[in-house]
């Protein structure tokens, strides 16, 4: 069913990597820069057929809740302009997993605070939010399938600085915003940890 896989490098690359090890004739994998800066490796799988965006994501609804499935319909931007979904390859994920396309936002920042994540989930009409997905969608044609890692019940750390031009997460800044605000922290790391464990299920079980 999906011949690569495009995925945020560090943790949720390696949680994809992992789970798509269980099967006999695995997709290719490639790890991708958070952030806009993703579509520069977008050449390497340019030939390919039913390419998949997969990683994690941040609820902006209350009925996605962490470890949620968000399978995308559409992209739409904060200028309020939408890409649509590989729609093929969406409505067999859609028959597979037994979950409703939803429309995802994509920010230019991780969002932090719980009322701002009500606030663009009300505008847009968005269930859920990455910095990836429109860029990717006006660079050629895919499925997104993501995992909740961080839902509304609350805010966590300020991370405006974590993610350098590049897409790479800056180990120094993320120590500092966590240890800024230890109980968001938390909250954090717990909602990663089973985000991943979803997400390296998902990929262990998709068909190929």
């Amino acid at each position: 069913m999906v011949s690569v896989i495009l995925v945020p490098q560090g943790a949720e690359y390696q949680a994809v990597s992992q789970g798509v090890r269980a099967q006999k004739n695995p997709p290719e994998v490639i790890a991708i820069p958070a952030g806009a800066a993703a579509i520069r490796d977008l050449d390497r799988c340019s030939e390919a057929s039913d390419v998949l965006v997969m990683g994690l994501c941040g609820s902006l609804s209350p009925q996605f809740e962490i470890g949620t499935i968000a399978l995308y319909h559409a992209c739409v931007n904060l200028s309020g302009q939408v890409q649509e979904c590989d729609r093929a390859l969406t409505n067999r994920l859609q028959n597979q997993f037994q979950v409703s396309p939803v429309l995802g936002l994509m920010s230019d920042r991780v969002i932090c605070s719980v009322t701002e994540k009500r606030s663009l989930g009300e505008f847009y009409k968005a269930a859920v939010v990455d910095m990836e997905g429109f860029a990717i969608l006006e660079q050629r044609s895919v499925a997104m399938l993501r995992v909740v890692s961080d839902d509304l019940s609350g805010d966590l750390p300020d991370l405006s600085t974590v993610i350098n031009s590049d897409g790479k997460i800056q180990a120094i800044p993320m120590a500092i915003a966590m240890m800024k605000r230890p109980i968001a922290a938390s909250r954090l790391i717990r909602g990663s940890l089973s985000g991943l464990r979803k997400l390296r299920e998902l990929a262990s079980e998709l068909s190929r």
